[in-house]
């Protein structure tokens, strides 16, 4: 059974040592689904500020998933979307790297046939982009494509902008800070009652390739067969 639009609120673990995780649906409505165990693949600081644990997560493992910062989170992405792709009627790949900004790199996201779309990360930090805006954004990309390749970037059909920032569901403050170096992951040891019973799977829960998709995906599958062991 696959909930859409629920969140996650609490997870307890009851007197007959059974668990209850409590959820909440867009509408306000509360629901409670009972478990054996739990996988949870959200980022480890949503974990920790959003979920509430009875009993209580220790401190160590709480202040752990507190430290371990979300690779991009604190990102966001824009995609202009033009009539055509104008700039290979010059010759040009629409590859840009730039320092200069906002977009620090830029790459031809058109499809084969149709509109042209160049698409790109905002270099700017999280917390300036929140001052300036996203209109002002936007103006400050349609001005740089301009420079880059000519009067037809002036006019875009649209721009889609995302700001993983601002997502609730993806980012928290301490992610507005720009990440200096690429987070150590790993998997978290959990004891006490928790143990056997609460299962992490994001990214971030694996040491050799978190951050990626490759990382989510073997952590996971290590998750599943933990559980799968724990009924053999």
């Amino acid at each position: 059974m696959i909930e859409r639009n629920t969140q996650v609120k609490a997870i307890q673990i009851d007197k007959e040592d059974s668990m209850i995780v409590e959820t909440e649906l867009t509408d306000e409505k509360r629901e409670e689904i009972f478990a054996s165990a739990v996988i949870l693949a959200l980022p480890p600081r949503i974990i920790a500020n959003h979920i509430e644990f009875s009993p209580s997560l220790s401190s160590r493992l709480h202040n752990a998933l507190l430290d371990k910062a979300t690779w991009m989170a604190g990102q966001s992405k824009a995609v202009a979307i033009y009539d055509r792709p104008f700039w290979r009627e010059s010759g040009l790949s629409g590859f840009v790297s730039s320092r200069v900004g906002p977009l620090q790199e830029i790459h031809d996201a058109s499809p084969e046939h149709g509109c042209g779309a160049l698409f790109g990360f905002i270099g700017i930090p999280a917390k300036i982009r929140k001052e300036l805006g996203e209109n002002e954004i936007k103006e400050m990309i349609i001005d740089q494509l301009s420079r880059l390749f000519g009067d037809d970037a002036q006019n875009p059909e649209t721009i889609l902008y995302k700001d993983w920032s601002n997502d609730i569901e993806t980012a928290v403050e301490d992610d507005w800070e720009p990440l200096r170096n690429f987070p150590i992951y790993g998997p978290e040891k959990i004891i006490g009652q928790w143990q056997d019973k609460l299962f992490f799977a994001g990214t971030e829960s694996d040491s050799q390739f978190g951050g990626h998709l490759e990382g989510a995906l073997r952590s996971a599958e290590k998750a599943v067969d933990e559980i799968i062991n724990l009924k053999n």
